[in-house]
């Protein structure tokens, strides 16, 4: 199974905000994410700006 670690970018500087999400959603203004054990964080007024499968990553950019 491929896990991402997510990273969030705001005012040109990005940092880490999860790892070991398993899934990521739009919804309603939010990206919602799903790690493996089933946890759930909201992030909200993002985009998904990047998906990288080899390098395992999700990057998320605040509107």
């Amino acid at each position: 199974m491929c896990e991402f670690t997510v990273f969030l970018e705001e005012n040109g500087e990005k940092k880490e905000i999860a790892s070991n999400v398993v899934k990521a959603k739009r919804k309603d203004g939010k990206v919602i994410l799903t790690d493996a054990s089933g946890s759930l964080k909201k992030i909200d007024k993002a985009t998904i700006e990047v998906v990288d499968t080899l390098m395992q990553e999700l990057v998320l950019k605040k509107e």
